[in-house]
């Protein structure tokens, strides 16, 4: 979905690989998958309305930014108005960390 006037492009592994893993994860674990969805969404809207300011910067040319329990690494495209989701990182919640 678009929100902003950038549109959003996640990495076909980031969710074919990343998410699916983090679901599998979870409900394997009889846990909901609705914080990952709306993390998900979340991410979406920020980087969609102003991706240059969501987030932090890293090197070359990438930026990651976090909606617990996701942090996703990306990269903007202003000339494209594309912002394109690298990688997925699943931050495990803290009552949940050993």
């Amino acid at each position: 979905m678009n929100f902003g006037p950038f549109r959003v492009v996640w990495k076909r592994s980031a969710v074919e690989i990343q998410i699916t893993e983090v679901v599998n994860h979870l409900i394997s674990r009889g846990e909901s998958v609705a914080p990952v969805t709306r993390a998900m969404d979340l991410i979406d809207r920020a980087l969609s309305t102003n991706p240059t300011e969501a987030g932090e910067s890293r090197p070359h040319f990438e930026r990651i930014h976090t909606e617990p329990p996701l942090t996703v690494r990306y990269a903007v495209h202003e000339e494209e108005r594309l912002v394109y989701v690298l990688g997925v990182t699943y931050l495990l919640p803290r009552h949940l960390r050993g």
